[in-house]
């Protein structure tokens, strides 16, 4: 083969011809080349690394965020004979999918269907509060667990994989009173979780002797275990007793998992439950059968959801992957984009390599070395940039990405696929190309790139902008739904409103009427009110009847809420008809929204008033009605709600703060606790960062498009500023000609951007229509959504054009000022 001195003529190596090299000589010839080609063009070199490398680095994020996310629950040895156990609810008007079943339906399955290895229960236990008593002192250690808490039957760890680090369970969860810890909630009450076993603690009132510790939870698994309580514990409590073995009774967190028989047919396991709920369900409840989801698609079945909640569907998947490979294919349409820009530039040193005896085999070979060489290069720094990023997305997203997934066996080998799957796309183009000029054109200085090479160039530049602009529509319209949902008019107040917890007991009840008087008390605190919760959440879903249709329930389910008579004014709930109703120790009067009278049949709220309804089995009138307000989140429409007063039920204290005194009069609040209730934890939550949540992974997601778009604008500018730069540098002569005849700098600008301004118009008419279907059933499953209008599409397509005019204007204003003397020297 051959070299090239400075001056550009062409050296060859002392061999005759180039068959006589060996295959260690070729190759370090081609890397001799490629590296002198980089050095030489290092304008070129710097944007095919960096557009290769950033888009190696979005493309192993997002690789990642997937591959975690599929990763759930897979490291159960039983995982492919695991299945939940689920209700499918067919009642007229509202078809559901339920994860809660019968307190029975376990024990009865595993003596009822042989084809089962094993079914166990496991119920859901939340807001625990936990007390810890230290033998040797006065201390008293408080705790409050929101979630992780369960009660476990001793089968449900035969079945999965969730092993013990100390004690054991199969006896332990037979009997009352014992419980398992993990880990780390160890190490929380006790300093170490090697000193937990056989200590004593206090949950929700009721001892309990740690007897186990568990391993702790890995990252990817959807239950969220921290402590595991004797189901034993559960059946002893009196309030459920009655229940243990009755089919007409579903707690909705009491939840079912079986294992079935390596040789079963999930089918005909999902027959042979319709057949089980025909005779053991029907008698009770016509309205719902048992089905089976396998375990492997828990983490992406939104009908059923998680036990935290945390669903990442299918589509979503589908869609992160889609956006990986884009971001990597436009990064490889920088590299032929200027790879065949320069083809002009390297056709001499092709045709004399052929004349020496290059085959075109050969020149393949060398110009795909060349592109192999720089995408090597590209992912290593791509690697350690996804290394650097892999906190800002854990944080991002709340997941638990490490770098020690990169170092496996199987994601060297995708690492290595990827390499080669991007050599072969960036460099076969070019190098087919190349090594396909005719030598003896190309000596006579005959040959150009050719329409054909301007105008792949010319789609690939749509195709990049394309991709880009349609990340751009798809960010903003997340991200102004999530404005809007985040700022609209749910019904009621939530700013400055804190929510906190108080205890159900006897003694809880006793003193709230003091608690209410002292809260009052502390500066800061401008409203008090009590009940089951805010306006949002913390609802049961129940039949209104009325009394002409005792015996039939009217297609009307409401959301049944017991406060005070506070609730009203603290929330800002706005009166159309009647009054509130008197505070009481039980029940005697209800309020309702305005959608109950509607249903009713009142056209005027004022017609409701006095009526009498019946909900949660009471027989009370109508004595006030207020505006319709959001229980749920605004993916939901807005449901009737009822609302009564019953003191014993309370269970939660809303109070309206004055912000500028919020410090010292939550720390007021805690020693109130501390002194009323002096075995239950203080926790507290503000109302608005609660509605907030409900959003949580739509808003991660727009943060994690506003990225991806970030990336796809840079890549697509990055080529541009390339393409733009070679071609000021092709057309050098015109434009110093078109100077000398008189023509303005404006006029160079113009005759330099027209062409990609067309181009990304054109990307935009694709882009916009697409965009806009997908985001418009995306926002379907909201039922209060932005509007798409054409604000959206203007913006992106002015905002593109002005980005890529500032990405090409000084080298085009550089280009259109250059002094035509300088230009027209050599003719």
């Amino acid at each position: 083969m051959f070299g090239t001195c400075g001056g550009g003529c062409y050296t060859v190596p002392s061999m005759c011809s180039p068959e006589k090299l060996t295959g260690k000589d070729m190759f370090r010839n081609y890397f001799k080349i490629a590296w002198r080609n980089i050095i030489r063009h290092k304008t070129y070199s710097v944007i095919n690394v960096a557009g290769l490398a950033v888009g190696f680095a979005a493309f192993l994020l997002i690789f990642l965020v997937v591959r975690y996310e599929q990763s759930f629950d897979e490291f159960h040895t039983h995982k492919n004979q695991l299945y939940r156990l689920v209700r499918v609810d067919l009642k007229p008007g509202r078809k559901s999918y339920r994860m809660g079943v019968p307190f029975p339906v376990a024990p009865s399955l595993r003596s009822n269907l042989p084809q089962l290895v094993n079914a166990g229960a496991i119920v859901r236990d939340e807001f625990v509060q936990v007390i810890i008593k230290d033998n040797g002192s006065s201390t008293t250690k408080r705790f409050r667990e929101e979630e992780g808490v369960f009660f476990a039957e001793p089968q449900f760890f035969d079945m999965f994989s969730f092993p013990l680090v100390a004690g054991e369970y199969r006896n332990s969860l037979k009997i009352p009173n014992n419980v398992l810890l993990t880990q780390s909630l160890g190490d929380k009450y006790f300093g170490h979780w090697q000193q937990a076993t056989g200590k004593m603690l206090r949950m929700d009132g009721v001892p309990m002797r740690v007897c186990g510790i568990l391993k702790d939870m890995p990252a990817n698994t959807d239950f969220p275990i921290k402590a595991v309580l004797s189901y034993a514990t559960h059946l002893s409590y009196p309030d459920l007793k009655r229940f243990m073995n009755d089919f007409g009774y579903i707690e909705e967190d009491n939840y079912c998992f079986v294992q079935l028989n390596e040789n079963e047919s999930p089918d005909q396991l999902k027959l042979q439950l319709k057949q089980y709920s025909d005779r053991y369900i029907k008698p009770f409840d016509k309205s719902y059968f048992l089905s089976i989801q396998p375990l492997d698609q828990m983490h992406f079945d939104a009908r059923y959801g998680t036990f935290d909640g945390r669903v990442f569907s299918e589509n979503l998947i589908l869609v992160l992957s889609t956006i990986g490979i884009l971001l990597l294919v436009i990064a490889c349409v920088n590299f032929i984009n200027l790879s065949t820009a320069q083809a002009v530039n390297r056709a001499r040193e092709v045709g004399v390599r052929k004349v020496l005896g290059s085959n075109r085999r050969q020149l393949i070979f060398q110009f795909l070395g060349e592109a192999a060489f720089v995408s090597g290069f590209a992912l290593f720094i791509g690697l350690a940039a996804a290394l650097l990023v892999i906190p800002v997305i854990n944080n991002l997203l709340d997941i638990h990405l490490t770098a020690s997934v990169l170092y496996n066996g199987n994601m060297i080998f995708f690492l290595l696929s990827s390499l080669a799957a991007v050599i072969l796309l960036a460099g076969f183009y070019p190098a087919f190309l190349l090594s396909g000029f005719n030598p003896a054109r190309v000596l006579k200085s005959t040959v150009s790139a050719g329409q054909g090479g301007i105008s792949l160039r010319r789609g690939l530049v749509v195709f990049q902008f394309f991709t880009a602009q349609a990340l751009i529509l798809v960010t903003m319209v997340m991200a102004s739904q999530m404005s809007y949902v985040n700022t609209a008019d749910m019904g009621f107040n939530k700013d400055a409103i804190l929510m906190a917890q108080l205890p159900w007991d006897s003694v809880g009840f006793a003193r709230r009427p003091v608690l209410r008087d002292e809260l009052l008390k502390i500066p800061g605190i401008e409203k008090v009110s009590f009940g089951t919760g805010a306006p949002i959440g913390g609802r049961w879903f129940i039949d209104l009847r009325t009394p002409d249709h005792v015996g039939k329930a009217p297609n009307m389910i409401v959301a049944f809420k017991v406060t005070d008579t506070g609730f009203f004014n603290l929330f800002h709930l706005q009166f159309i008809a009647g009054r509130p109703y008197y505070n009481s120790d039980t029940t005697r009067e209800f309020v309702v929204t305005e959608n109950v009278t509607r249903n009713l049949g009142y056209r005027d709220p004022q017609l409701a008033i006095g009526k009498r309804i019946i909900v949660n089995g009471l027989n009370r009138p109508i004595v006030g009605v207020v505006k319709d307000f959001h229980t749920a989140s605004l993916r939901f429409s807005m449901v009737p709600v009822v609302m009564t007063t019953s003191e014993r039920d309370y269970g939660m204290v809303s109070v309206k703060l004055n912000l500028a005194q919020a410090g010292p009069a939550i720390a007021a609040m805690e020693k109130l606790w501390g002194k009323y209730y002096p075995d239950f934890a203080f926790t507290n939550s503000f109302l608005d960062q609660d509605i907030a949540a409900y959003y949580l992974q739509e808003t991660q997601l727009s943060q994690l498009y506003k990225l991806f778009a970030a990336v796809a604008i840079f890549i697509s500018c990055l080529g541009l500023y390339g393409l733009v730069t070679f071609m000021a540098v092709q057309r050098r002569k015109e434009i110093g000609v078109r100077k000398v005849l008189g023509a303005p700098v404006s006029a160079i600008l113009i005759l330099l951007s027209r062409e990609f301004t067309l181009l990304i118009g054109i990307a935009f008419l694709i882009a916009a229509p697409i965009a806009w279907y997908f985001m418009h059933s995306w926002l379907q499953q909201y039922a209060y959504h932005i509007t798409l209008g054409p604000e959206l599409f203007a913006i992106t397509i002015i905002g593109s054009i002005m980005i890529a005019w500032a990405t090409v204007g000084y080298t085009a204003i550089r280009a259109a000022m250059a002094n035509p003397v300088n230009s027209l020297r050599s003719e």
